[in-house]
């Protein structure tokens, strides 16, 4: 995919979540929960590790962020963080934030590697 197809690189700020310098949040197009969101950086990489330690910081502060206003806004049990990062890829590098609902269940995909940070 080249950055002029790129979901997260052709984003308006005001179409976003959470939109910063650094990084936006957006509801997943094709999410696969409720609330299901994304998380990227606004700096088209591939990996995690291409980010300098301010977009790092960026990044995680907006995940922080879409959890807390996730668990205020509904009843959540817990989240799932799934990380896209394929380092030899053209990919845009994201973090998918999965909440946790009660009474739905979800199959996580499969290509990405999914935490459980615990609690909210």
């Amino acid at each position: 995919m080249g950055l002029t197809e790129c979901i997260y690189c052709a984003i308006p700020s005001e179409e976003a979540w959470i939109a910063t310098d650094q990084a936006v949040a957006i509801p997943h197009p094709e999410p696969i929960a409720t609330c299901h969101m994304v998380v990227a950086p606004r700096r088209h990489v591939s990996s995690l590790y291409a980010l300098d330690a301010a977009e790092q910081l960026a990044l995680w502060a907006i995940v922080d962020e879409v959890r807390a206003r996730l668990s205020r806004s509904m009843r959540i049990e817990g989240f799932d963080l799934g990380f896209a990062d394929s380092p030899d890829g053209d990919s845009h590098v994201s973090v998918h934030i999965v909440p946790r609902l009660p009474g739905e269940r979800v199959a996580l995909p499969h290509g990405m590697q999914w935490v459980d940070p615990g609690g909210q």
